[in-house]
């Protein structure tokens, strides 16, 4: 790390000084990092001043609440620790620290602009909004999070227009690109990478005015290669075939199989006839082995008997130098393939990516990439760059980025122009930088993060800004025995080549019990190939037999011994210490980590068969869930009620709860679909029958009218959706149902962005969705609500989380290759744009250049695997088990055979598991046990459903017998609602301002002050609020309490009532109970009418007062405001 390093980290949290924190798992650095926030609030900082900035949203939220539940403890402090707290932060306790402590937290929420911690895209998007036509882009955006339909529609729309010009340059380049990639599947991959990486494309080429021929020299330049000029037609060439030649007779007179066979193969590849395709795959086999190596010829004493030594020699040397040639030939083939697949690739790419942005520009959407892309290019190369830069640079004076070891090029490019501002800046101005990350915690290189950047930011911060670097590596997370386990794996080769910068790992909880051991190895268990083969002659039928899928037992048996151990620990009843109190270990505290899903489903096999309760974060689709599929059912069946499938399908669900006795009687009608048939018995007077029929006609008739969120809302309310489906599914899967029923109805409000599909469209896109292999929607994540099972996820999952207990599975897998046909980019640290941008083939056709640049990547891929370890094993907090299959190859592979060679001087168990342990177990904590919370289920749900009964709502301003608002008394709803408003501000802010009332009052009902009709509306209601004769509504000295506006609701018998008071005031012994009439014509001489009218209303609004206050009289009155005349509604 460039700068200075200090290991008193509190001083990085000094408001004056700018900072880098490299902060190992597990140290702190949120904590870190809140407290340089809460500083500089001390410091005098405003809110809105701060820019903190991470890459989740959950990571921004938990930022912005633990440093509100910090000041908020600040605030209720004692004298004592406040002191206390204070001398935590690295401040020293004054009178005037005290006081602002104090008044912070008050501060911080009544501020009108509050703290911003917010994500990378989230910021993006802020600042595209703030500056659209700068930007170039749509005002009124939407962000596209999913974005796998859009890219198949472009894929269909380059589909369309290569078939419109079949003989144009696009088709050809399609072509080729096709021919070259061996088939339409591998140039498909080909294509997505290219659009998946297209913010480096669109670094690369930047500021270029041809993209395509800037592109085109850059790869000619990288490869050394001629497109227009192939190699192989003049294949092998007069010299090379002489040679040749000369070697297939040295090798026909030492008469051996093997030479004979070559010398054959030879003379037939030199025939006049033969390609020269044919002929170089032909010699290529005589001098390079199936795996592409060159073949070794050595001397011996037959073939030297049988050549002469010159003539042996001369074989050696032909050999050399054939190989060599022919390596070469190879090579220089291949870049001219590697450069001819490359350009056809940009072509189709590039159009690709041209319809696709058309095609989110047409319905005004950016995704991610664009976020980044389009700000990135407004704060360094667009023409008001330094407008905007000089408007940010007027809000944030204080700039934080956690997890920065994530941060990708693009984002490394749209931070440094703040950077630079911050740099240029007065140092009148108190301003700041602040970053923090650790590279060891780097696994997101799928997503572009590119580790190098942080000690590239730390540089560019210590040379312009005097930033100093502060490393964390002591945990206050895990204990002795978890951090020795990581000293001893990642201090020595290979892994400690890997973490470039490691430094020993203590820890602040010393005394704190923790294991570390590595489990045996489960020997592997491949599936027979013929295990899924039936004794019997005859085909399986789909109908009658399941088919039988074998996987690899080894990952079952080795989820079997994982819970194993999880019993052991369970009956064992194992202490972990949490927050300084120890207790029995609950399955709650265990979480179970796998590299990828591949394999999860045996894991939770495993688990299920020995009754081990666990919340799986296996990537089940949302669409293909029971329940999912069932209101599916149901919402298809509301426009197509002749869909006598999906009609069987809902009955038969919990939403119906009918059994197949019940439904026999549909199917014995004779005539009609079923919904008829339905109809038919409904109309006899069949009570389930008739409930089912009258709810689905009451969903079919909301169909039409309410958006698909609001119309599942209904039925969601109106069919107790979740506690049936609950009460239908046992105790270990509800948390899993509940959460697919919460994803499902949300999902409504995603669909177009929000736009509130129709139904038909929304089932539409849910079966494109279902097609898609991008978009899927995954299962809501349950939540565990209290109940202690077992945390099954992947190691990318659990980044930012920790468990007293973590098993660590499948830890001997090796990582796969690169794939071929992907997008190979080469971006430096301190390069405004990609070095290099082109297309890695299938390793058969790599030539040496893309081979170098892939070897590079695979470094890098080493070390983000090492990374992987790391943050899988610093997820223990006690107790760390290690395990993994044994292959066929290696007894020790991957992660697990490392870790047992580092475990190679531990202590071993009874059982021959290699263990290191720190600490004594503690003593049991004095606390009394709790129990999971038990979720009772109503026997009732899991039976038909059943009418509920019918609940009448009257609102008490409808049951007048005639209208609010005479007849030709046009304005007379907005006279009424203007008034009603008019009295409320009035009452309500008896101090203010009355010029100052009215324009917000005018401003609240959208009309300009200067309206008469306006005017004379307050004016009316300025007569009403100021007259004597209503001193006791108005005058809060003539009454002990009032309120105005006050809404009711209570339930009587089978009516529930509700509606909303204009005045309640409060008196001893009795409550005056007002409504407004603004009625114009109301006179002395019409009131009585008029208060028979609204009778029935006020007893009903007397009612609720008679139940909010029984020990008081309700005396219900109307106030005419025309006429100024309060009436008493006996």
């Amino acid at each position: 790390m460039t700068g200075r390093n200090t290991t008193d980290a509190l001083q990085a949290t000094d408001p004056a000084a700018n900072a880098s924190v490299h902060a190992s798992a597990g140290t702190g650095k949120t904590w870190l990092l809140t407290t340089r926030i809460i500083r500089l609030l001390l410091a005098g900082a405003r809110p809105d001043g701060i820019l903190a900035v991470t890459f989740t949203r959950k990571a921004a939220a938990e930022m912005q609440q633990r440093v509100t539940e910090r000041l908020r403890e600040l605030m209720g402090a004692s004298p004592d620790d406040l002191d206390t707290l204070l001398a935590q932060c690295g401040v020293e306790p004054t009178a005037a620290t005290r006081s602002r402590a104090r008044l912070l937290y008050e501060e911080l929420l009544f501020h009108p602009y509050p703290l911003r911690t917010t994500t990378f895209h989230a910021f993006c998007q802020e600042l595209l909004q703030r500056f659209p036509l700068e930007a170039g882009v749509t005002p009124g955006f939407v962000i596209g999070e999913s974005t796998g339909l859009l890219e198949q529609t472009a894929r269909d729309a380059l589909v369309a227009e290569t078939a419109q010009a079949p003989d144009g340059a696009l088709a050809r380049a399609l072509d080729e690109l096709v021919e070259r990639c061996g088939g339409l599947a591998n140039a498909d991959t080909a294509l997505k990478s290219f659009l998946a990486q297209r913010s480096d494309w669109w670094a690369w080429i930047q500021d270029e005015p041809d993209a395509f021929r800037y592109a085109s020299d850059r790869l000619h330049e990288l490869l050394g290669a001629d497109a227009g000029t192939d190699p192989l037609p003049a294949f092998p060439g007069v010299a090379l075939r002489e040679r040749l030649l000369q070697f297939a007779g040295l090798l026909a007179r030492h008469v051996t199989k093997t030479n004979t066979d070559q010398a054959n193969v030879l003379a037939e590849a030199l025939l006049p006839d033969v390609t020269p395709a044919a002929c170089l795959e032909a010699i290529t086999t005589v001098f390079f082995t199936g795996k592409g190596e060159a073949r070794v010829r050595k001397p011996s004493k037959a073939q030297c008997k049988s050549l002469g030594q010159a003539g042996e020699d001369r074989l050696l040397e032909l050999n050399r130098e054939i190989t060599a040639e022919l390596h070469g030939f190879r090579d220089r083939l291949a870049r001219h393939n590697s450069l001819r697949t490359g350009l056809a690739w940009y072509t189709a790419g590039m159009q690709l990516l041209a319809h696709y942005q058309r095609i989110k520009q047409e319905q005004r959407v950016l995704d991610f990439s664009d976020l980044e892309w389009r700000a990135c290019e407004l704060l360094n190369r667009s023409e008001h760059a330094s407008w905007v830069q000089y408007k940010l640079d007027a809000r944030i004076e204080h700039l934080l980025v956690d997890e920065f070891q994530d941060t990708n090029p693009t984002q490394w490019r749209l931070l440094l122009p703040l950077l630079q501002e911050l740099a240029a800046g007065s140092d009148e101005r108190n301003r700041s930088v602040f970053l923090v990350g650790d590279i060891k915690q780097s696994i997101y290189g799928f997503r572009r993060a590119k580790p190098a950047l942080m000690s590239e930011a730390s540089g560019w911060l210590h040379d312009h800004l005097g930033a100093h670097g502060y490393p964390l590596d002591a945990s206050r997370r895990s204990a002795k025995a978890i951090m020795e386990g990581v000293n001893a794996v990642f201090g020595k080769p290979p892994l400690s080549e890997l973490l470039s910068g490691f430094n020993p790992h203590g820890t602040h909880l010393a005394d704190m019990h923790g294991r570390v051991e590595i489990l045996p190895p489960v020997p592997s268990e491949p599936a027979d190939a013929d295990a899924d083969a039936d004794d019997r002659a005859e085909l399986r039928n789909p109908l009658r037999s399941p088919r039988v899928v074998r996987e690899n037992q080894g990952y079952y048996s080795e989820g079997r011994m994982i819970a194993a151990k999880i019993r052991e620990l369970i009956d064992s009843r194992t202490l972990v210490t949490i927050d300084g109190c120890s207790r029995p270990v609950h399955y709650g505290d265990m979480m179970l980590l796998l590299r990828q899903r591949t394999h999860a489903a045996a894991y939770e096999t495993a688990l299920r068969d020995c009754g081990i309760p666990y919340l799986s974060a296996g990537k089940s689709l949302l669409l293909d869930t029971l329940e999912v599929r069932d209101l599916e059912a149901l919402l298809n069946l509301l426009i197509s009620p002749y869909d006598n499938l999906a009609l069987a399908q809902v009955l038969r669900s919990p939403l119906f709860n009918l059994d197949s006795e019940a439904l026999l009687p549909l199917a014995a009608l004779q005539s009609g679909t079923w919904y008829e048939r339905l109809a038919a018995l409904a109309a006899r007077g069949e009570s389930d029958y008739a409930t089912v029929h009258r709810m689905l006609e009451h969903w079919r008739s909301l169909a039409g009218q309410v958006p698909v969120h609001d119309l599942l809302d209904r039925i969601y309310h109106e069919a107790d959706v979740v506690r049936r489906y609950l009460a239908a599914y046992p105790a270990t899967l509800q948390p899993r149902v509940r959460a697919s029923l919460t994803r499902f109805i949300e999902l409504a409000l995603e669909v177009d962005n929000g736009r509130y599909p129709s139904l038909p469209r929304f089932l539409d896109q849910l079966t494109r969705l279902r097609q898609s292999d991008r978009d899927q929607p995954e299962e809501g994540t349950p939540d565990d609500g209290g109940s202690q099972r077992v945390r099954l996820m992947t190691i990318h999952g659990s980044k930012g989380l920790e468990s007293p207990v973590v098993f660590i599975a499948d830890a001997s897998v090796t990582p796969s290759e690169r794939g071929a046909w992907t997008a190979l980019v080469d971006w430096p640290p301190a390069a405004d744009r990609p070095a290099n941008f082109l297309l890695a083939g299938s390793k058969a056709l790599r030539d040496t250049v893309t081979e170098r640049l892939i070897g590079l990547q695979a470094q890098d891929a080493c070390r983000e695997d090492a990374n992987l370890l790391y943050v899988a094993m610093t997820r223990a907090r006690q107790y760390l088990f290690i395990s993994g299959t044994e292959s066929a190859r290696s007894r020790d592979s991957g992660w697990y055979g490392m870790v047992r060679a580092a475990a190679a001087d531990w202590e071993t168990s009874a059982a021959g598991n290699p263990f290191i342990e720190s600490g004594s177990p503690p003593e049991p904590s004095a606390l009394p046990e709790t129990a999971a919370p038990v979720i009772e289920i109503d026997p009732r749900l899991a039976g038909p459903v059943t009418s509920p009964p019918v609940c009448q709502q009257i609102a008490p301003s409808h049951s007048a017998q005639a209208g609010t608002w005479e007849d030709g008394d046009a304005d007379g709803r907005e006279r009424g609602k203007a008034i009603h408003l008019m009295l409320e501000n009035l009452a309500s802010h008896p101090e203010s301002d009355s010029e100052a009332l009215y324009r917000s009052v005018a401003g609240a009902l959208q009309h300009d002050p200067g309206e008469p009709e306006l005017q004379a509306w307050w004016q009316e209601a300025l007569r009403t609020y100021h007259s004597t004769s209503f001193a006791e509504l108005f005058d809060p000295r003539q009454h002990a309490q009032a309120f105005s506006e006050v809404p009711v609701q209570y339930l009587d018998e089978d009516r529930l009532v509700y509606g909303i008071i204009d005045r309640l005031v409060l008196q001893p012994g009795y409550v005056l109970v007002v409504d407004y009439k603004t009625h114009r014509s109301a006179t002395p001489a019409s009131i009585p009418a008029l208060v028979e009218n609204y009778r029935g209303q006020m007893h009903l609004y007397a009612e609720a007062v008679r139940r909010l206050w029984p020990d008081r009289e309700a005396r219900p009155c109307l106030l005419f405001t025309a006429c100024g005349t309060l009436a008493a509604v006996n």
